[in-house]
């Protein structure tokens, strides 16, 4: 990895906060989520292609287990979510916001599976065409 894209991906996970202690006694459970594309657009046309690797952290790991049966509905809801996040924060050109990212995703995997505690951005990006 170039030192630039090192460098820009420590400073967006330092942006967001550390995750609160597990419950007691438990381990916290953390689970990968495959990469999110979606496009985005400027003025009706492509302008490029948001690329988001996060994981779902729980508090408890049997939720976290259990996330794998509804992956596809978390997956939807990502999806709709990543949509709109792309449609009213994100350029090819700017920077982007992941803390804001992180709280977009959240809500979106809350409406499904309310153990879920954050969404972790791992990496994003924005690609031109």
């Amino acid at each position: 990895m170039p030192r630039a894209a090192g460098s820009l991906v420590f400073a967006l996970l330092a942006v967001l906060p550390a995750p609160a202690p597990a419950a007691e006694g438990g381990a916290a459970s953390v689970v990968p989520v495959a990469e999110l594309r979606v496009p985005i657009l400027d003025a009706g046309r492509f302008a490029g292609t948001l690329r988001v690797q996060s994981a779902l952290d729980y508090a408890d790991p049997a939720d976290g287990k259990a996330a794998t049966e509804r992956a596809p509905e978390l997956r939807a809801a990502a999806l709709a979510a990543g949509l709109d996040f792309a449609r009213l924060h994100v350029s090819a050109l700017a920077p982007i916001d992941a803390a804001l990212l992180s709280e977009t995703l959240t809500r979106a995997a809350r409406s499904v599976d309310p153990h879920v505690r954050r969404v972790l951005i791992l990496d994003v990006s924005a690609r031109q065409p």
